[in-house]
């Protein structure tokens, strides 16, 4: 990916409260284009390791001590900005950060390899760095988003019974109330026993969701491939492949496809399939999810919409889970309805 280096105009003027050591950092990221203000785009600091996210119109502070700052813009479908300045204490500075579209030359055809338990830690085909880089400030900026402004999800799910005429039997519907951020990936830990809600005493199957995305114990153990273009509903979307590697690919785990929209590189859509069939549950024939996701503030996508399919070895009715979000609760707000 390239990146572009750059020094940002500063404005610094001393403070004249006694005894303070730190220094202020304030300033609005923008559209280089027309000036348009990007909202929620995550701040590093380099050099203290943290990271923030901007305010919904573009607007940041940051208190930071004395001495040189290195800072780091990202956000998705942007090229990353660097800057390096020195502040000394009581100082305030005031900079403006315009960002570029980025775009990613796509290859004509499918870039595939052999996945091993190494691929993961490895230099990737660029295309496929350039891509995964985008995946991961997706889950990035969503999980940043919960933990500085915790939200709730509100769910209805309608689960019933569909044979091979589409007869529906035993339809169940179920509303329940989620926070944002659930219990993270864990390689072995796909399958678990529900054990309390409506299911419980059911088998349940985890689908990986954004903030996964982001987290070594999902990227080191699966490969992704640049799997091309296509579309999904109204979206012109890159589909990124992902398999679990040869050791985990030996247990129970989930291989699928990430989808992310030709126009910013936004996460849209996502499908998981179980890579083998538990032993203790051989009348099952195949486990598939699909998921869909939405904006909820600019440039961060939360999960939608999802169907669940189970499909049986024998004649019995295959299993179908439809899933919406039909409500956000930002926890120092009203709900927020989501209109399907």
């Amino acid at each position: 990916m390239r990146r572009l280096f750059f020094f940002l105009a500063c404005a610094a003027s001393a403070l004249t409260s006694a005894g303070a050591q730190s220094a202020t950092v304030t300033g609005q990221v923008v559209l280089r284009d027309d000036g348009q203000p990007l909202g929620y785009t995550t701040i590093g600091v380099l050099s203290l390791g943290t990271q923030q996210l901007a305010r919904e119109n573009g607007s940041f502070s940051l208190t930071l001590p004395p001495g040189e700052v290195q800072l780091r813009f990202k956000r998705i479908g942007f090229v990353p900005k660097d800057t390096t300045f020195t502040v000394a204490a009581n100082d305030t500075a005031r900079i403006r950060v315009e960002m570029a579209r980025l775009v990613i030359r796509l290859p004509a055809v499918v870039v595939s390899g052999r996945c091993t338990d190494k691929t993961p830690l490895g230099d990737k085909p660029a295309v496929v760095a350039e891509l995964f880089e985008q995946i991961k400030q997706n889950a990035e900026r969503m999980k940043l988003l919960a933990q500085e402004k915790p939200f709730m999800m509100t769910a209805v799910h309608y689960g019933r019974l569909i044979d091979g005429d589409d007869g529906v039997t035993n339809p169940r519907t179920d509303t329940l109330e989620r926070p944002a951020l659930l219990k993270p990936y864990k390689p072995r830990g796909v399958v678990f026993p529900i054990t309390e809600g409506p299911y419980k005493g059911a088998t349940g199957i985890m689908m990986p969701e954004l903030p996964d995305l982001a987290d070594t114990a999902f990227t080191n153990n699966h490969c992704f491939w640049y799997a091309g273009q296509e579309r999904l509903r109204n979206d012109s979307v890159i589909r990124v492949d992902f398999e679990p590697v040869p050791w985990l690919a030996k247990e129970l785990d989930l291989e699928g496809s990430i989808y992310l929209r030709v126009d910013g590189y936004q996460l849209v859509g996502m499908y998981t399939k179980l890579n083998r069939i538990p032993p203790t549950n051989r009348i099952l024939r195949e486990y598939t999810n699909r998921a869909w996701f939405i904006e909820l503030v600019s440039g961060v996508s939360v999960i939608d919409e999802h169907v669940l399919m189970n499909i049986f070895r024998d004649n019995r009715p295959a299993f179908v889970q439809t899933g919406k979000i039909i409500a956000i609760k930002w926890l120092d707000a009203p709900p927020l309805r989501i209109d399907h």
